[in-house]
C-alpha cells in the first residue's frame, strides 16, 4: 500500500469517528479531512480532482432544490398539500404513514432520491406540526421509502445508471429485476415499522391547523413550477439536459415568479454546511478511489469469493451493501463494474454476468440505507428535519433506528438473487 493510500486511510478513519462520536460538527470534520489530503499531496492534479471527484451536479441540484422549495415554502405551499392529505386520510396517523412512503418511493424510481426527500419532508413536517408530534420516525421511513423506490428503475438511482450504461440495459430490464424485490423490500418494510411503531400510529391524535389563508394564484404558481421540475426530471435523457441545470434553473425561476423581491432571504435558506459536507465527502471518497483503496476491495472480493457464481453473488451484495452504508456508493460502483466484465476470464462458470448486475445495483442501492450518510438523500432529509424541526438525529440514533430493517432488506436481496438466479 502506497504512503498516499495509507495517509487517504487515515484521514477517512478520524473522520468517520469525529462524524460518529459528533466531538465536532461533522461539515467541519469532512472538509478539513479534505484539506488535509490535498495539503499533503494525496490528489497530484487538483484540476483532475474537482472535474472527477467532486460531483457539481449534486452541488448545484442541492442549491437548486434548496431555493425552489423556499419559495414554495414561503406562500405556504406545504402546508396546504399537508391539510389535503389530512383530510383524505380521515386524521388517521397510520393511513397518512402509509400514504405518503408509497408516494416518496415511487417518486423515487423516476426522480432522483434528493429531489423526492426535498419535495415530501417539508410536508411531513406540516403534518407533524399540525398534530403536534416528533416527526423523526416520519423523515427516517421516508428516506428508507426513498432509498428502496430508487432502486426501482434505470434512472431511480445514479449506480443503476452506471450499471445501466456498462451492461447495456433498459428501463424495462430493471422493472423486471430489481423492481420486484424492491416492491417486495417496501411492502416489507412498512409492516416492520407498522408492527414496531404501532402503538405510535395507532394513537389517537387531533390535527390542529390554525385559520390558513392560502393566495389561490400563488399555490397554483407552486403547483406548476413543481410539475414542470418533475418533468423535465423524468424528461432529461430525452431533452439531454444535466438534472443539476434543471435545479438550478427553476429554483431561480421560481424565485422569480413567486418571490422575486426577497432573493437574499431565499439565499439564506440554502443550508451551507450541507453543501460542504458533501464537497468534503466527494474529496475523501474520491482519495479512496485515487490511490486505489476501492479498487483493492474490489479485487479481494473476487479472489475470495469467486468460486462459484452462487458464492460471488452473495458476496457482492453482503460487500455492496455494507460499504455503500459509509463509502458513496457511486465510486464502488465504478470500481466494481470492470471487475464484474472480467469474471468470465477468471472462471468460465461466470458467461452470464446478467445476475451480477442485479446483485450489485441491489446492494449498492440499499447499503445507502444502513447509515445517516450512505445516502445523498439521508444527509438531507436529517439536515432538514435539524432546520426545521429542532430535532437533531445522531449516528447511532439513525443506526438504532436503520439496522433491523436494514438487514431484512439486505436478507431479502440475497435470497431474491440466489432464489432466481442461481
Amino acid at each position: 500500500m502506497s504512503v498516499d493510500a495509507i495517509i487517504a486511510l487515515i484521514v477517512f478513519v478520524i473522520v468517520y469517528y469525529l462524524i460518529i462520536s459528533e466531538k465536532i460538527h461533522r461539515s467541519i470534520a469532512v472538509v478539513l479531512g479534505a484539506f488535509v489530503l490535498t495539503f499533503f499531496g494525496v490528489f497530484e492534479d487538483p484540476d483532475y480532482l474537482f472535474k472527477n471527484y467532486v460531483d457539481f451536479d449534486t452541488i448545484f441540484l442541492l442549491i437548486g432544490m434548496m431555493l425552489l422549495v423556499s419559495a414554495i415554502k414561503s406562500v405556504g405551499f406545504f402546508e396546504y398539500v399537508a391539510f389535503k392529505i389530512i383530510n383524505f386520510s380521515k386524521n388517521s396517523i397510520l393511513k397518512i404513514f402509509i400514504l405518503i412512503n408509497f408516494f416518496v418511493a415511487l417518486f423515487s424510481a423516476f426522480v432522483d432520491n434528493v429531489t423526492t426527500i426535498m419535495i415530501f419532508i417539508p410536508i411531513t413536517l406540516a403534518i407533524a406540526d399540525a398534530a403536534n408530534i416528533d416527526p423523526t420516525f416520519f423523515v427516517l421511513s421516508e428516506v428508507f421509502s426513498s432509498n428502496i423506490g430508487g432502486t426501482t428503475t434505470l434512472i431511480g438511482d445514479p449506480p443503476n445508471i452506471l450499471i445501466g450504461n456498462a451492461a447495456r440495459l433498459t428501463f424495462n430490464d430493471f422493472i423486471f429485476n430489481t423492481g420486484i424485490p424492491s416492491i417486495i423490500t417496501l411492502m416489507v418494510i412498512l409492516v416492520f415499522f407498522i408492527l414496531k411503531y404501532r402503538d405510535f400510529l395507532k394513537a389517537e391524535i387531533k390535527f390542529e391547523f390554525s385559520e390558513l389563508e392560502f393566495s389561490k394564484s400563488n399555490l397554483i404558481k407552486s403547483f406548476v413550477l413543481l410539475t414542470v421540475v418533475i418533468l423535465l426530471f423524468v424528461f432529461q435523457e430525452k431533452l439531454k439536459i444535466h438534472s443539476s441545470v434543471i435545479a438550478f434553473g427553476m429554483g431561480f425561476v421560481s424565485i422569480l415568479v413567486i418571490d422575486p423581491k426577497n432573493l437574499e432571504k431565499h439565499f439564506t435558506e440554502i443550508e451551507w454546511s450541507t453543501i460542504f459536507f458533501f464537497i468534503g465527502l466527494f474529496i475523501i471518497t474520491g482519495a479512496l478511489e485515487d490511490t486505489g483503496i476501492l479498487r483493492q476491495i474490489a479485487l479481494v472480493l473476487s479472489e475470495n469469493f469467486g468460486d462459484t457464481p452462487s458464492i460471488f453473488g452473495i458476496g457482492l451484495i453482503v460487500t455492496s451493501f455494507f460499504i455503500s452504508g459509509f463509502f458513496d456508493n457511486i465510486p464502488f460502483t465504478a470500481t466494481m463494474i470492470p471487475v464484474i466484465k472480467m469474471l468470465p476470464t477468471i472462471n468460465a462458470s461466470f458467461s452470464n454476468l446478467m445476475p451480477f448486475w442485479w446483485a450489485l445495483s441491489l446492494g449498492v442501492c440499499y447499503g445507502g440505507n444502513f447509515t445517516p450518510i450512505g445516502a445523498s438523500a439521508n444527509i438531507v432529509a436529517i439536515t432538514m428535519l435539524i432546520k426545521y424541526s429542532k430535532r437533531s438525529v445522531s449516528f447511532k440514533e439513525f443506526l438504532k433506528f436503520s439496522l433491523v430493517p436494514s438487514i431484512i432488506s439486505l436478507i431479502i436481496s440475497i435470497l431474491y438473487v440466489e432464489i432466481r438466479y442461481f
